[in-house]
């Protein structure tokens, strides 16, 4: 009774080719030969994986997320790291009101009494 393991492992065979099929006709056309660095093109293919998230909010949010990406896309494109991309969230602060920084944002105020300082050689150690 029931099913052969012959059986249930050619439906999935069956599966995977279909699968494969239907994913190649999803594919967009020109994915091959896109320019990463291209802030229209990258927003545009981004859209939708930001709206099943942030339905409302795609126009802004792909905006800024293709901002920081192109930011920090190295020479080859493959070796993208997405822990280069961080976002700091701050109290009060609404999604109009985001933008991209290049560098470093501290969200405390420094330690000390020194504030500010010109032509500062700093060392750092990891132990």
């Amino acid at each position: 009774m029931g099913l052969h393991p012959s059986e249930i492992i050619s439906g999935y065979n069956k599966a995977i080719k279909k699968t494969i099929e239907i994913l190649d006709k999803l594919v967009e056309p020109g994915s091959e030969n896109m320019d990463v660095r291209n802030k229209e093109e990258v927003v545009s293919r981004m859209k939708a994986a930001v709206a099943s998230k942030q339905f409302g909010q795609e126009d802004i949010l792909s905006s800024l997320v293709a901002d920081a990406c192109i930011q920090v896309c190295p020479k080859n494109p493959a070796n993208f790291n997405v822990d280069n991309v961080r976002v700091a969230k701050i109290v009060g602060g609404g999604l109009h009101n985001c933008t991209v920084v290049r560098g470093m944002v501290l969200k405390t105020d420094a330690v000390g009494s020194i504030k500010r300082m010109e032509k500062a050689k700093v060392s750092t150690l990891l132990f």
